[in-house]
């Protein structure tokens, strides 16, 4: 959830409020902004932005790429001679909200992106800036060995070990050289806290993509999912609880919604091949896991297929991939233990208020409505249900936010077992939240 303070939070919950953007450009002095602010040099020339949305496929371990699209008036052609004498491009972009009153230093940043277009307006009254998440930086081809400078070959491999975590990691701050700020290093560093084992070791000797590579050698099968965070940083979250247990950050009901939710379901996943041990032919080892209840249940559902050449089996990788399997299992096999799915995980689209808009892509939300129908019991209403956000798109012109949500039977699970608490409590790796 976005980091919000009082003030904001006095100001988002009154009645009648209008919501103020502002729009800053890295290195320069002036802020744009949509009406009057307070503590800071700004000009009242934007018009209000487009909200940039982000999507996630929890199965495959990929997260859309946000692009955010604001527009400038051009005043007396102050926005002309600005783009036209300055190098913007490639500069953070940062789109922050606030309402009437409050000074620029209660505003939230909502995104920090990275300009990578600026264009006049078709009549030329205005300039539109165009920015992607750091997730673009990704998207680069890795061709150096970040060891020693040279091109990655056959004789000069990159070596790399490690959690997925510390890969992830290696890849943004050594392979890409991007800046610390950039990356979430406190959740990839949580991500041990569940699982300490370091089954990954790849020998890198040809050139690769690095958002496919950590998306499909390292996140997939790790079952994680990558999140850029309102402050424009690499954030990493796993597809299970955190130790501490589930708990929502807010709560989404008929007094925030504006429509009734759109019910569906993800299809069942009860049959797991995990192929690891690469070799220069394809790889050694093929695990095949089945979830023999839900097989029973359902027959022969979908078949979720994972491949890593970093996966070895002398650093444990057989037993790393029955856990993961087993905990993708509980989320998708659709009847883990407790959870009482009977199929699909469910899915929920959503739209609610504006004023929600600090509820973040991989957040748990709880979720009440007494019209809409709890398709695992048969009875109309749901109430207190526990959601995952997995699609997050604004829409700031007509004041909405709409949601979609996945429900994988975590409601009133418990947290890890720990032993006596304490600031370096022991989690027990076969916990049911698990």
């Amino acid at each position: 959830m976005i980091q919000t303070n009082p003030a904001w939070d006095a100001r988002n919950t009154a009645l009648g409020r209008q919501p103020v953007y502002a729009f800053a450009i890295g290195g320069e002095p002036v802020v744009y902004t949509t009406a009057a602010v307070s503590g800071v040099d700004y000009r009242p020339w934007l018009k209000t932005p487009r909200g940039a949305g982000q999507s996630i496929d929890v199965l495959r371990g990929e997260s859309s790429i946000g692009e955010l699209e604001c527009e400038v008036v051009d005043q007396a052609g102050a926005l002309r001679q600005l783009v036209g004498a300055t190098t913007l491009e490639g500069r953070a972009a940062t789109l922050s909200v606030g309402y009437p009153g409050l000074s620029y230093a209660d505003f939230v940043p909502l995104h920090s992106y990275q300009i990578y277009k600026i264009q006049p307006s078709r009549n030329y009254t205005s300039w539109i800036f165009r920015s992607r998440d750091r997730q673009m930086a990704a998207k680069r081809t890795v061709y150096l060995n970040p060891l020693n400078g040279l091109p990655i070959e056959e004789s000069n491999p990159w070596i790399l070990q490690g959690t997925a975590g510390e890969i992830a990691q290696a890849i943004y701050l050594f392979a890409l050289n991007r800046p610390v700020s950039e990356v979430d290093v406190a959740s990839m560093k949580a991500l041990a806290v569940t699982s300490r084992a370091r089954p990954f070791l790849f020998v890198l000797n040809q050139a690769f993509e690095a958002k496919q590579f950590l998306e499909t050698e390292v996140y997939k099968p790790a079952g994680l999912y990558p999140v850029i965070d309102n402050l424009g940083r690499v954030s990493l979250k796993p597809a299970h609880p955190p130790a501490a247990g589930a708990s929502p950050v807010s709560t989404l009901d008929p007094n925030n919604m504006t429509v009734l939710p759109e019910i569906d379901r993800m299809p069942v996943i009860n049959e797991i091949i995990y192929r690891i041990d690469a070799e220069e032919d394809g790889f050694a080892n093929e695990l095949i896991f089945i979830d023999a209840s839900s097989v029973s249940a359902f027959g022969r559902a979908g078949q979720h297929v994972i491949e890593s050449r970093g996966l070895r089996t002398v650093l444990g990788a057989h037993w790393f991939c029955q856990e993961s399997a087993a905990r993708l299992f509980r989320r998708f096999a659709g009847g883990p233990s407790g959870a009482s799915l009977r199929g699909g995980a469910p899915l929920a689209r959503v739209e609610a208020f504006l004023m929600t808009l600090a509820i973040w892509a991989g957040d748990y939300v709880s979720v009440t409505h007494p019209q809409m129908p709890d398709i695992l019991t048969g009875d109309l209403g749901v109430s207190g249900r526990l959601y995952e956000v997995i699609d997050r798109e604004p829409d700031f012109a007509r004041g909405r936010m709409r949601y979609r949500l996945l429900d994988t039977g975590l409601t009133g699970g418990s947290g890890a077992r720990t032993f006596a608490p304490s600031a370096a409590d022991f989690v027990i790796q076969g916990s049911g939240v698990y």
